[in-house]
Formats: C-alpha cells, structure tokens, sequence
C-alpha cells in the first residue's frame, strides 16, 4: 500500500504501534462493556489476504470484531461516516474506507484489491445494511461475484445477541452478552464456481438467531425497552394508523401505546410485543418485531389530500413528513444546507417543498443510492448530486419502504435502483 497521504476514498495502512496501542488501551474495556463471548477466533489467520464476511446488526459490529481479532481488518464503511472530521480521521487510522451504499464505485473495489494484495483482512457485509427487525436481508449478489475473482480465504462471523443488545430503533444499550462465531467458510482452493453456491453458503453461516436466544434476566429489570419501536412499527398493527404508535411514559412500563385506538403492547428483553389491557395483563398473542414488520410493511399503500402540493392528473399522493432540513453534496464530503421544508411523495415524484416554492422535485425513476444512513438520514442521488433528509421526528424507515414499493415497477429499466454496497453503518 502508499504510503503516502490518501485521498478521501483511499484507503490508509494500519501502523503496527497504532494497532497495538488502540488494542491495549480500549481491548478489555470493550470485551467488558459490551460482554463480548468470541468463539473459535482462531480459524481466521494471523496473516494473508483473506475475506471477511459477518451480519450486521448495530454500528458496534466492526468494533467488536475489530478488537477479538488480532490483526487489523479494512472494513468498507457508509461515507457518511466519514464527514465528520474526528470521526472520520479515527476510521481511517484504523483502516476503514468509504463507499457510497447502493452505489457502483470503482475506487472502493481498487480500494478492495489493494488489501488483499498487501495481505490485509478485509471485512465485508453482504447485506449492505444493519437490520431494522432483527432477521437478515437479502445479500448483494456482487458479494459471490468478488469472492470468486478475489481467490482468496473466505472467513465468516456470525453476531448472536447483537441486535438485541442494542436493535438499530433502540435509543439505548441493553447488556445482553454478545456472542461472535468465527468459521472459516472457503481456503483459496475450495471457492466454488456457482455464485448461488456462494450466497447460499454465506447465508447459512451468518444467519440471525436472536430471537431463539434464552435472554431473560429476571435479576434485573431494563426499562425504555419500547422507546424508538414507533421507527419500525411505523403503523398501528391494529387500526393501522401512519405514525400512531408511542411510547408510554414513564418509560420503565416498557409499553407502546396507538393514540387513536388506544390498543397497547409491552415489549420484553427480547423485542417481543405482546398485547395488553389497561391494566398491563397479557391479553393476546406475543409476536417478535420481525412479525410485526413484516404485516406492517406488507400493507398496501392509501393516497391521501393535502394542499402542499399541485399535483398532476392521475398523480397520487402518498406521505407528507413533517418540517425538515434538505441537504445536497456537489462533491463529497461537503453537504451543505439546500431547503428546509416538508418532503412529499407521489407515486410518481419526490418532493421538498420550502417557503420559496418547490426545491425538488425527482421523479421516482431517476432517484439512485436510496439508503438509511446512521441517525436516521434518508440519502438518494438525483442527476449526479446527493441528497440528505435527517428524519428526527419520524420514521425514516416508513419512507423508504414506501419509496421501494413505489419504485418496484421501475426495475430493469434505466433509473432502476442500484445494487446495495457491503458497507457498515
């Protein structure tokens, strides 16, 4: 690798002193604070260029695997880590280099050859995306593509207990132990041809079992546990009111209440919802996140009214969000201030209208790079030029479910959305 100093999306060495510092100052401290149970870290080498694929369920992962394992690993991570400064700096010291999600990019598979070619470990996760429901997604064909003409080692981690320690909608930590299986799934050799063969193999080692885990601490009673769930269960599963769901104060009743059918859930340690009266007696069937999601998610689409907007003939409108800030990238990583305003979405356009009149306005087709970035940010690329809308006040997913069912029947035709990255964050 160069030595010398590196562009944006470059990737940087790690030093040997560095690596041992970070190691001694901050290894015990975090196997401690997070209960970090590594198992079988032996089966990945030393040394050598070799793959490393793993599930990704919180922004931790690649610190927790960074730290069991004794040699540095290059992860390919979003680039919206890596506008701040401090943070951005920190990262690269260790390693890690951008890349845009759902974005081809060049640089970052120059990037990728340029480890294996100096020996290093690099870290990947093939379903581009942290889980929001606690079951893996589909992972990015590419993955199998890049394994086969890499021809190198492919080692797997599997993260049980991670999402549950900390689920991507939680506003806090909860301490369940989190247990990391390391495999070695192919040597140079074994790689098969078939890039089914690959994903299959992959899916299979890295396969989320949270919700099978034996978790319950009745030594201690975690409270917030419903705090955040609204992001994910961003309709009422009962009356199926948009944004209906809420916390119910004091947050150490662990329940999530509709404000317009007053129906109420508590959810357990292990991100069970299970229907209650008022009195906080079960009175119904428990159901994982994942369940819930799923029938929430598989709801059709209602238009609605609004005067924000003129729309079209035929054109119908589907979300309005509340008052938000709209930023644009020229050239990264400035994102600087475009709009503040709401956002609506048609079945055939994305708007951002502010106090001046319409700021944006995307049809559907053209949008490129849809992604959920860290802190709730919903980024996509419009004829060449990031986007970012922070979602403090609502769900970030809900608008990017609707925009991927509004955008299915564009796919295979130019606009078409692109493949997801194998990026943290």
């Amino acid at each position: 690798m160069s030595s010398s100093r590196p562009q944006p999306r470059e990737v940087r060495p790690v030093r040997r002193w560095f690596y041992q510092l970070i190691m001694l100052l901050l290894g015990k401290p975090i196997r401690y604070l997070f209960r970090l149970r590594p198992v079988n870290t032996r089966a990945v080498p030393r040394s050598g260029g070799a793959i490393l694929v793993a599930n990704h369920v919180t922004l931790f992962d690649p610190i927790w695997i960074y730290d069991v394992l004794r040699r540095p690993v290059y992860f390919v991570a979003t680039e919206e880590l890596f506008r701040g400064r401090l943070l951005g700096g920190i990262m690269r010291w260790v390693g890690a280099f951008p890349k845009r999600k759902a974005a081809s990019d060049l640089k970052t598979m120059r990037n990728m050859m340029q480890v294996l070619g100096s020996g290093g470990l690099l870290g990947l996760y093939p379903e581009g995306v942290r889980t929001w429901d606690g079951t893996n997604g589909p992972l990015i064909p590419t993955i199998a593509r890049l394994i086969r003409r890499m021809k190198v080692p492919v080692y797997t981690c599997r993260l049980e207990g991670g999402y549950l320690a900390w689920p991507r909608w939680a506003s806090k930590w909860r301490r369940i132990p989190v247990r990391m299986v390391f495999s070695r799934l192919y040597a140079r050799e074994d790689i098969p041809e078939s890039e089914q063969q690959i994903l299959s193999d992959i899916a299979r080692a890295i396969e989320i079992r949270d919700y099978q885990l034996p978790i319950d601490d009745p030594r201690h009673h975690f409270t917030g546990l419903a705090a955040g769930l609204s992001k994910v269960l961003y309709r009422c599963p009962n009356c199926y009111t948009v944004e209906g769901l809420g916390a119910v104060r004091p947050l150490s009743t662990n329940q999530i209440e509709c404000r317009s059918c007053f129906s109420t859930w508590r959810v357990d340690l292990a991100s069970r919802v299970t229907p209650v009266d008022e009195h906080g007696r079960d009175v119904g069937e428990s159901h994982t996140v994942a369940e819930w999601y799923r029938r929430i998610r598989d709801l059709p689409l209602t238009p609605i009214r609004s005067a924000l907007a003129p729309l079209n003939p035929g054109e119908k409108l589907f979300l309005v969000s509340r008052a938000h800030f709209l930023f644009r990238e020229k050239r990264f990583p400035r994102l600087r201030l475009f709009a503040f305003g709401r956002a609506l979405l048609t079945d055939r356009r994305l708007l951002f209208k502010g106090k001046a009149g319409i700021r944006l306005d995307a049809p559907l087709a053209e949008l490129d790079s849809l992604s959920v970035e860290p802190g709730d940010k919903l980024h996509f690329v419009f004829r060449g030029l990031l986007y970012r809308i922070p979602f403090r006040r609502e769900s970030p997913l809900k608008w990017m479910d609707a925009l991927q069912t509004l955008r299915a029947p564009s796919a295979g035709r130019p606009g078409a959305p692109a493949p997801v990255s194998a990026t943290a964050g």
